[in-house]
């Protein structure tokens, strides 16, 4: 097997834990079920027509869309919130996965097709893709309520686990490439920074947190400083998928970054939870037995 093929291998299918896998399927079950119920998705069905005069005929078939029916828009929706509830406990997990994921296919662009041509990016587009992808996989092998002994680690647990991470990913690099595609090194500049902290801490009806934000803009190399290091954020997070030292690391940076994003700039990033994903449960939850047990050493290598 050639040097690539070996790298392939091992990103894809080096035996992982079935904790981790299970985990993520905690993560994403939870946080799209507080995306779902903190939205009246349903209630949108029922505005009035010229709310969805724009929306193309071919968008609402893609998603089934079809306004003036709220009271199934509910059902549905009560139904997705059951299936994340349902895969959160670990109760058929991979079918609670898949049903929820379809759902919430169909109610997501609920909430911005009416008024923006991209049913994504409001939080449960990743969220689709990564419940489907948990359903085509052993997630259900740990916390869940089938029980059961403690499962090997196995390449089972890691494809479904690295396809959601890259999912996640993708966010980033997403948005590292959109910045060079449509404003070129200058995004990372001083003045580029300077105008959009002005333009988020000048807006009423979004303005919470001012004083950051005005703080910053009025120092030209903290500006040059913080652009260049969200820029930079943005094309080696994907890092985070390859190195296991760095995978800390870049988590808590992104972390930091969007903390400051929301009190600098008042923009709150909703998938900010996705990126427990990346954490180490088993290897934790490892560390935490030893300290409980008898002995606080962890057990010696042969």
């Amino acid at each position: 097997m050639t040097p690539l093929g070996r790298a392939w291998q091992r990103f894809w299918f080096e035996p992982e834990s079935a904790i981790n896998l299970a985990a993520a399927r905690v993560v994403f079950s939870i946080h799209a079920l507080w995306i779902l119920l903190s939205r009246d998705l349903a209630g949108l069905a029922a505005l009035p027509g010229p709310f969805w005069s724009d929306l193309a005929a071919g968008t609402r078939w893609r998603y089934l869309l079809f306004p003036g029916h709220p009271a199934i828009e509910t059902g549905l929706q009560w139904v997705a919130a059951a299936a994340l509830v349902s895969a959160a406990l670990g109760v058929l997990p991979r079918s609670s996965c898949l049903i929820s994921g379809l759902l919430l296919y169909h109610l997501a662009p609920l909430e911005t097709a009416f008024w923006t041509p991209a049913p994504f990016e409001r939080g449960l587009t990743i969220s689709v893709l990564a419940l489907v992808g948990l359903a085509c996989s052993r997630c259900g092998d740990a916390l869940s309520f089938r029980g059961g002994a403690a499962r090997p680690s196995s390449w089972e647990y890691t494809w479904p686990l690295r396809l959601v991470q890259l999912f996640v990913c993708q966010i980033y690099l997403g948005a590292g490439v959109a910045k060079l595609m449509r404003a070129g090194l200058e995004w990372a500049s001083a003045e580029n920074l300077r105008g959009w902290l002005l333009v988020f801490n000048q807006q009423d009806q979004i303005a919470v947190f001012t004083t950051l934000g005005r703080w910053i803009a009025d120092r030209p190399v903290l500006c040059a400083l913080v652009a260049v290091g969200a820029l930079g954020l943005n094309l080696v997070f994907p890092l985070a998928l390859f190195s296991r030292r760095a995978r800390p690391w870049l988590v808590a940076a992104a972390v930091a970054f969007h903390t400051g994003v929301l009190f600098a700039m008042n923009i709150a990033f909703l998938n900010l939870p996705q990126l427990l994903i990346f954490a180490d449960w088993s290897a934790l939850g490892r560390r935490l037995s030893w300290e409980r047990g008898p002995s606080a050493a962890p057990p010696s290598a042969p």
